[in-house]
């Protein structure tokens, strides 16, 4: 089946990590694509309990915060390189038949702030087994790539602390 996160509010990656730990515990082999993380320095909590459990695991992307500590925004030549290697990791494990389950965390927003074309990931849907779980998370209103999906659930943010200005804090939102 393909699953897709999507929406304004918080949850898709925390729901797709859920699921990714549920099918690992039922003996699945699973596995996870981190699109537009910020490159292999990118060590936000959920990936010290994938090293832990030994689940394959692959981040794409440039750097987003700067020495400042601020946060670059746009897209450069680089990120849609780097979101094309992610494509082509999950191309990679799609045509291993090496797992039962794949995230592609973040490769919905990556079509949507233009790192990638909406082809691209239609097109690896449409090489996706039958016998493979594919899950895709990230704001996305293109409803014609959604009609796509077996399962779409939208994350609606009806009110965030963030807009309070309210900080990212560690084990939470990273």
């Amino acid at each position: 089946m393909i699953h897709a996160y999507t929406g304004d509010g918080k949850g898709k990656t925390t729901a797709a990590v859920g699921l990714l730990i549920r099918a690992f515990g039922s003996g699945q082999r699973v596995g996870v694509i981190f699109f537009d993380k910020g490159s292999e320095n990118y060590r936000h909590n959920e990936l010290v309990v994938l090293d832990r459990l030994g689940i394959e695991y692959h981040i794409t992307g440039l750097e987003r915060m700067r020495p400042d500590e601020s946060f670059r925004f746009g897209v450069l030549e680089e990120d849609k390189t780097e979101a094309l290697r992610g494509i082509e990791l999950a191309d990679e494990i799609i045509l291993t038949s090496r797992l039962d389950l794949l995230v592609l965390d973040e490769v919905l927003t990556s079509m949507t702030y233009g790192l990638l074309e909406k082809k691209a990931i239609e097109e690896l849907i449409d090489r996706c087994p039958e016998n493979l779980e594919l899950v895709l998370t990230g704001r996305c209103t293109d409803k014609e790539l959604l009609e796509k999906a077996d399962l779409v659930t939208k994350m609606v943010k009806h009110k965030h602390y963030f807009d309070r200005g309210v900080k990212a804090r560690p084990g939470i939102e990273f």
